[in-house]
């Protein structure tokens, strides 16, 4: 359920406007429903990216000690589960790019070398601002595995030396510098789910503080609006001055903690309902369309939306924007049921084995054998 609610969050900070700039979300921009687009990106949305990765790096220790310690094991599952998906999405992604390359600008025009071009789809010194930027999330996340036997003897020995040194590299590091991470905060929110899963720490102790969190978290969007529409200036033009981002320093990584256990310990609430049901159905397609849904979203904006409503300045764009990630999962449900009936590996490459083509009964296979033979 965690994992549904974080994609679906994540592809908030994502949908095509029809402008080639990031909006700057504050108080005193736009009317009510560029309002409420501040709200999601700037809180639920940014904070899903920490969440899901602290998740990832807590069942990372029980996939290696499902895997009876075989690193090669879990190295060969979680390559086929997370980088030929990535590799896949981002091959078709920039091929399509391509082709629209030849009629007008793209940001691949921004590739001059071949490096810049393998950037695009495997992301080996940076994560290009384009189309296929958010599968970078999946580059760090494989990376984060490879890194799991030593984060995990790390963790049993110098946690807190281990997480303070990280925690530090998170909020000073922002431009892909380092090259064997490109998002820190990948790193240390993974690290952290491993430390709660070494630690056996009890994921239900904070759920009574839920109000607290929703409060907070609101409190922290609202600084970002706030800042973002030109308050703390000083503050701000300070950081500059050392080189520092004062919202990737201050503010987003406040954000993205009261914002994750705000929606940790709200989950409960759907506990035994129709959204769980609905999670529990549609989960296995969650991973295709997080890999998919900025290409899709672009296709169908430029090709449906954008001629009959218009762009980012049209009122209806809020009802974009809130269908954007019911939207992606439809799409994504129709692709990996298509590639079923078509050609069923493809669906389970396209959802990293999430989704696996149905095995032929045996009856069938003896009945082709014997026909075979007749």
């Amino acid at each position: 359920m965690a994992r549904m609610v974080c994609v679906l969050g994540m592809i908030f900070v994502h949908v095509p406007d029809g402008f080639t700039e990031s909006p700057n979300y504050s108080f005193d921009a736009g009317g009510l429903g560029f309002f409420l687009e501040g709200l999601l990106v700037e809180g639920p949305g940014r904070a899903s990216a920490a969440l899901l990765s602290v998740i990832s790096g807590y069942l990372a220790v029980f996939a290696l000690i499902r895997s009876n310690g075989s690193v090669a094991s879990l190295y060969r599952r979680r390559f086929k589960s997370i980088v030929l998906p990535m590799v896949f999405w981002g091959g078709v992604t920039y091929l399509v790019y391509l082709l629209v390359s030849q009629t007008r600008p793209t940001f691949i025009n921004d590739a001059v070398s071949l490096l810049d071009t393998l950037n695009i789809i495997f992301f080996i010194t940076e994560m290009p601002v384009g189309a296929t930027m958010h599968l970078g999330f999946l580059r760090d996340l494989f990376v984060c595995i490879l890194l799991t036997p030593l984060l995990l003897v790390l963790v049993r020995r110098i946690p807190w030396v281990l997480l303070t040194l990280l925690g530090l590299f998170y909020v000073f590091e922002h431009d892909q510098a380092a090259v064997i991470i490109l998002r820190p905060l990948v790193l240390f929110a993974f690290t952290i789910g491993m430390t709660l899963a070494v630690k056996n720490v009890s994921l239900e102790r904070w759920d009574r503080y839920c109000p607290l969190f929703i409060v907070l978290s609101a409190a922290a969007t609202a600084a970002i609006l706030l800042v973002n529409g030109g308050a703390a200036a000083p503050v701000v033009n300070f950081f500059a001055s050392y080189g520092l981002a004062f919202d990737e320093t201050v503010l987003y990584p406040i954000g993205r903690l009261c914002g994750s256990l705000a929606i940790w310990t709200y989950l409960p609430v759907f506990m035994g309902g129709s959204f769980q049901r609905w999670v529990q159905h549609y989960s296995s397609y969650l991973f295709a369309a997080f890999c998919s849904h900025y290409l899709m979203l672009t296709i169908l904006f430029f090709a449906v939306w954008l001629p009959l409503f218009g762009d980012r300045q049209s009122p209806f764009f809020i009802i974009w924007f809130l269908a954007a990630p019911l939207v992606s999962m439809g799409i994504a449900v129709v692709i990996v049921q298509m590639a079923l009936k078509v050609l069923p590996p493809m669906a389970t490459l396209l959802t990293g084995g999430r989704v696996n083509a149905p095995k032929k009964p045996f009856i069938d296979v003896a009945r082709r054998r014997a026909q075979g033979v007749a």
